[in-house]
């Protein structure tokens, strides 16, 4: 018992920890712990080698004070700029800047101009390019004078507040309030007309970007006199953008700016431009004694608790090592799902439990006291040859294993190793198939290299055909050309490993892909297909592909195979799908061969096959995935006329 509550200890410890690492990286560096651990890493040798080629040239559109031209020296300037240029000597890269409008700067993303690009984090945005991790987060502030009563949200009501017009672009901040509280809300072009308007008592606050607005408030040394609410309106996290070709970037940058945030650059770069004005980013320097006081004492309790546990264990093994009466083996080889015997003088049985009667269907009252040697069931798990290695009784693996208990008593466990024996076989065939497959989706990329030179010589003798023996063999190469990498696009898609994904399907598209893709396999064998498809008259439905490819795909190469060294004045395969509202019904008839009554109960069975070189995996595997899709699958057979199957699977909304 205590052991237990050790072990349950030291795991909430070790959760405690995780969480409380995962906190302290989303509060230090605003991201998560897995985007921590993948960018907290040096450049690698091709990253350096990219920084050497090529100089970037970064997109900050104007708005102060994340980036500005400065008027007295013609500079570029802003914290946007600072992070840059602390970005470009963290990367040992010399990063140029241009200062322009949004609307100019992405037609120069798009058009190549820029390399990079800084970019509010929205959906429309992700669509169109690569993002960073945040370099910093702007919020939409409430600032009003410190003498003002307003404090909460419901102080606003019958208010009047000043936003720059460009911020209530849309009616932004107006859609905010108007389902809220009646706020007035007035537009003027500058920040100086803001704080005009406060200060002459015509409106009661300032709506607007918190940076903004602190650093004018810095700057003109007014920040005493003015605060600024708890609410925020919205949140503009600013990161940087590359085109979706060119996402390997990402990396690059994401490694820089963790550096900045582990520097403590971002929060120092801040307070340059805003002053003491609360931004919400973590001085990291004010919380690392807390955080290496708090380690320590974790460290402390682990220490304690494993020493406590160390403790616990040699005095568990020493009570164990002096426990040697027969109720105290007795309870110990009850409780175990292996079968325990234990053998004195290397003959009798004194002592088994009901895992051993199981395998023997020996009584254990017969047992206890007899010679094992009186039991034929026994003799396998007996041998001495047998021991320390898999052996099979009948369809059942075991692996025996013997251990001394005292100087005239051994102990022999009898472990049940058929589940464990098939799991392992299939994992290995499987991985044979995925092997198989990579191979094939290999194989394809490298016949379209040369593909793509046959096309392109092609096009060019086209232009110098001289009579139409030429013409007929320029459309001879295209169609043949085109033919190969329809196959190839087969096989690429039918290399692909299944997932658990439900998605819309065209059933009568993916039916005539896998007969494209079988063509060849059915003329040889001189087959007739017969295919049909019912019930809504939209053929698009929510499935799971790959099981539906796979089960197809199995079922029609049985049906091909089952017609081996049979006769038939015509040979059939039918398929017949019938769409309903909830379900897909498939029915795959042939009349080949058809299976014996005795082995069709075990077909579904794993590495069960009734052909000469087959796998056994085949039925298994779809079987397995129809269920696991909450499908059904049944099959009825005559021997020497043919076979049906019969799947249903549900269709997902």
């Amino acid at each position: 018992m205590k052991k237990t509550k050790i072990l349950v200890l030291i795991t909430l410890l070790i959760i405690a920890i995780i969480g409380m690492r995962k906190l302290d990286i989303n509060l230090r560096y605003n991201m998560g712990m897995y985007d921590y651990y993948r960018y907290n890493t040096t450049l690698t040798q091709e990253e350096k080698d990219l920084l050497q080629e090529k100089h970037f040239l970064v997109g900050v559109y104007n708005d102060p004070p994340l980036a500005f031209i400065n008027k007295f020296n013609n500079h570029n300037a802003g914290i946007m700029v600072d992070y840059l240029s602390q970005l470009g000597i963290e990367l040992s890269n010399n990063i140029h800047l241009k200062v322009g409008s949004q609307d100019y700067l992405r037609d120069a993303m798009k058009s190549d101009e820029l390399d990079i690009m800084v970019m509010e984090n929205t959906n429309e945005n992700k669509k169109e390019f690569g993002l960073s991790q945040s370099l910093c987060v702007v919020k939409g502030k409430i600032f009003v004078k410190n003498s003002s009563s307003i404090k909460e949200l419901e102080h606003l009501k019958d208010k009047t507040f000043v936003v720059l017009e460009r911020d209530n672009e849309g009616g932004r901040i107006n859609k905010y309030f108007e389902d809220k509280i009646n706020v007035k809300i007035l537009e003027v072009d500058n920040i100086y007309q803001c704080f005009a308007l406060i200060r002459n008592n015509i409106v009661d606050g300032f709506v607007g970007d918190d940076m903004e607005i602190a650093h004018f408030l810095h700057v003109t040394n007014r920040g005493t006199g003015f605060r600024a609410l708890e609410l925020t309106l919205y949140e503009k996290e600013m990161c940087l953008a590359v085109k979706k070709e060119n996402d390997y970037l990402l990396d690059i940058l994401n490694k820089g700016i963790i550096q900045l945030k582990k520097k403590n650059l971002v929060a120092k770069t801040q307070y340059k431009w805003l002053g003491n004005f609360d931004t919400d980013v973590i001085d990291l320097s004010r919380v690392e004694l807390a955080y290496q006081v708090f380690i320590a004492g974790i460290s402390i309790i682990a220490i304690f608790s494993s020493w406590n546990y160390l403790i616990t264990q040699r005095v568990n093994t020493k009570t164990r090592e002096l426990s040697e009466s027969k109720e105290e083996l007795r309870l110990i080889i009850d409780t175990m799902k292996n079968g325990i015997m234990v053998i004195e003088r290397d003959a009798i049985i004194v002592e088994c439990n009901d895992a051993v009667t199981g395998i023997t269907n020996i009584p254990r009252e017969d047992l206890i006291g007899a010679n094992y040697k009186e039991f034929e069931a026994l003799e396998p798990f007996v041998n001495k040859e047998n021991m320390n290695k898999l052996f099979n009784v009948g369809n059942s693996y075991y692996y025996v294993t013997s251990q001394k208990i005292t100087r005239n008593k051994s102990m022999v466990i009898i472990e049940d190793y058929t589940e464990k024996y098939f799991n392992e076989k299939r994992v290995r065939q499987e991985s044979k198939m995925i092997a198989v497959g990579q191979l094939s989706a290999g194989l394809a990329h490298e016949i379209r290299n040369p593909l793509g030179l046959i096309k392109s010589y092609s096009y060019i003798i086209e232009r110098h055909r001289i009579n139409e023996i030429c013409d007929h063999a320029i459309v001879v190469i295209n169609d043949s050309v085109a033919r190969i990498n329809k196959l190839i696009e087969n096989l690429l898609r039918f290399s692909k490993l299944s997932n658990d994904e439900n998605k819309s399907v065209n059933i009568e598209n993916l039916l005539n892909l896998i007969l494209e893709l079988e063509e060849k396999n059915i003329e040889q064998n001189e087959i007739k297909m017969i295919t049909s498809i019912t019930g809504k008259s939209s053929k698009e439905v929510f499935i799971n592909e790959d099981v539906l490819r796979m089960l197809l795909l199995n079922l029609l190469n049985n049906s091909i195979d089952s017609f081996k060294g049979v006769e038939r004045e015509e040979k059939k395969i039918y398929i017949r799908m019938n769409i309903e509202e909830e379900y897909l019904r498939i029915e795959v008839i042939d009349n080949g061969c058809g299976i014996e009554k005795e082995k069709l109960e075990n077909i579904f069975n794993p590495f069960y096959s009734t052909k000469e070189n087959g796998t056994g995996l085949g039925l298994y595997i779809i079987s397995t995935e129809i269920s696991n899709n909450d499908g059904k699958i049944g099959v009825e057979s005559n021997f020497g006329e043919g076979t049906k199957f019969d799947i249903v699977l549900p269709i997902k909304e």
